[in-house]
């Protein structure tokens, strides 16, 4: 597994994570943090203390920057905001011959229409990757205890205060509530019906605590658009697919004063001689309060002193189907290991974003190593993922695989 890895954004709240975990456990020659930022690269580099581990600045706006950085490289970690998507996708066609993971998971049919021309480039990309992968995983564990499977679904709960955000992750949020996108969906008798409003498609589901139970909304995630594609859920017969959500109350008391007022669709308004956006302001405040919050790394004690939780983001399935002629199901629960930063000083945001940031490393290193071996553009139902192995690796830093109930546990009850 020897070789050159540049991690794209790599001193991001999410990539953090992976390039810490590329540190611990691989057996990369050379770990490059590419960034604009070189202060917070510069902190995470000095926390792992490697000299393996090293900076280079890189202007994502610019392709040939971009390329730069790749060129020389054997693999690639893709931790860029999603806006960048398409200079890096051209920088390493430029480059060619790269493997790597990408975390963006927008423009689904572009991207993967870009398959062919990154096989003829000798370039593999597993697209869609960090939490994702952990998702559509749990979603085939969850079906392999059926023979005939009715409905999977997937529950994302995200728990951190508003303050406890970052740019990214505060236009993620709003962009699941926007009542203009038309992603948010739901896979049923083999086709998808989408364009479903936001706060809809309303489930009680209880996570393990600190979440507990809630009700949760469908969100624009891709798995119903994606995981019918799994060859398990071809196998057996998977009827209905949703993906809800839930966040923080205090965030989904921002999101629903966003639609009280009007906020997606209302007019630029003029202030002082100039034009402001009101939806614009709001996002602003919560990224600048978020971006305050978590300037200053600290040790994991005190990073959520005001609460008595730890941020954190806890996926689940729920899988509904027959077994031997039994109804049943199977919900499982996937948890992230806090502190994950061997208890040094880090921001919270990165300790949270450790759900995001492993999974890429983890399949960074089964491309490597050959457990995972495709050509041209691919998403993690159709890699060849042993879902299995996948959850072992996860587990052996510090994540909890959780089965709550399964069809042998309720069929022994019901006698």
């Amino acid at each position: 597994m020897s070789g050159k890895t540049v991690v794209l954004g790599g001193s991001g709240a999410m990539t953090s994570a992976c390039v810490y975990d590329l540190y611990q456990t691989s057996e990369f020659d050379e770990i490059i943090v590419a960034d604009a930022d070189k202060e917070n690269s510069k902190k995470l580099i000095d926390l792992i203390d490697d000299d393996r581990v090293t900076f280079e600045p890189v202007d994502a706006t610019s392709t040939d920057d971009i390329a730069r950085v790749l060129d020389g490289a054997d693999y690639v970690v893709n931790g860029l905001p999603y806006q960048f998507e398409e200079n890096v996708l051209d920088a390493i066609l430029n480059v060619g011959g790269l493997v790597g993971v990408d975390l963006n998971a927008f423009e689904f049919d572009e991207v993967l229409s870009r398959s062919d021309e990154f096989a003829e480039a000798g370039c593999s990309l597993w697209f869609a990757n960090g939490g994702l992968v952990s998702t559509i995983a749990l979603g085939m564990v969850g079906c392999e205890e059926f023979d005939e499977v009715e409905d999977v679904n997937f529950y994302w709960g995200m728990w951190r205060l508003l303050t406890q955000t970052t740019a990214g992750l505060t236009d993620t949020v709003t962009y699941e509530h926007d009542p203009n996108v038309d992603e948010r969906a739901r896979w049923e008798d083999g086709k998808v019906i989408n364009d479903l409003p936001p706060f809809s498609q309303r489930r009680t589901f209880e996570f393990p605590e600190p979440i507990g139970e809630q009700d949760t909304y469908v969100i624009s995630h891709p798995e119903p658009i994606t995981f019918p594609k799994a060859p398990i859920a071809q196998e057996k017969n998977v009827n209905r697919i949703i993906t809800r959500g839930v966040w923080h109350d205090k965030w989904t008391e921002y999101e629903r004063t966003l639609h009280a007022m009007d906020a997606f669709d209302a007019d630029s308004l003029d202030v002082d001689g100039g034009t402001v956006d009101p939806l614009e302001v709001a996002q602003a405040q919560v990224k600048r309060a978020g971006d305050k919050r978590d300037a200053k790394w600290r040790p994991p004690e005190e990073l959520s002193d005001e609460t008595e939780w730890t941020p954190q983001t806890i996926l689940s399935s729920e899988v509904t189907g027959t077994n031997a002629g039994e109804d049943g199901t199977a919900v499982f629960h996937f948890t992230q290991p806090f502190p994950f930063f061997g208890g040094n000083n880090i921001s919270m945001m990165r300790e949270y974003g450790c759900y995001v940031g492993v999974p890429l490393s983890v399949t960074l290193q089964f491309m490597a190593d050959g457990a995972v071996d495709k050509d041209g553009i691919f998403v993690t139902e159709t890699s060849g993922l042993d879902a299995e192995r996948y959850f072992e690796e996860m587990e052996a830093r510090g994540f909890e695989l959780i089965e709550k109930q399964s069809p042998a546990q309720l069929t022994s009850t019901s006698k």
